[in-house]
């Protein structure tokens, strides 16, 4: 005996179903990369924070080279 096709509806039903999942689920990713780039940015200003306190360059020394402006 041969199966049945599925109804359309059940078959919609079901479509409808997995886009739900997929957009909940890509939410819950866009979040966490969010909170990852946050916690990056966080991460490199320290690491900047921290090589300026050791260097011996003046703020407008920093600040010049930043912008390109300084003269090694």
């Amino acid at each position: 005996m041969a199966r049945q096709p599925m109804d359309i509806r059940k078959r919609i039903e079901r479509q409808e179903k997995k886009i739900m999942d997929l957009t909940d689920q890509l939410h819950l990713a866009q979040e966490e990369y969010e909170q990852m780039r946050k916690e990056l940015e966080e991460q490199e200003k320290a690491e900047i924070f921290e090589a300026y306190q050791k260097s011996h360059r003046s703020y407008a020394e920093v600040i010049d080279f930043l912008k390109g402006k300084a003269d090694i």
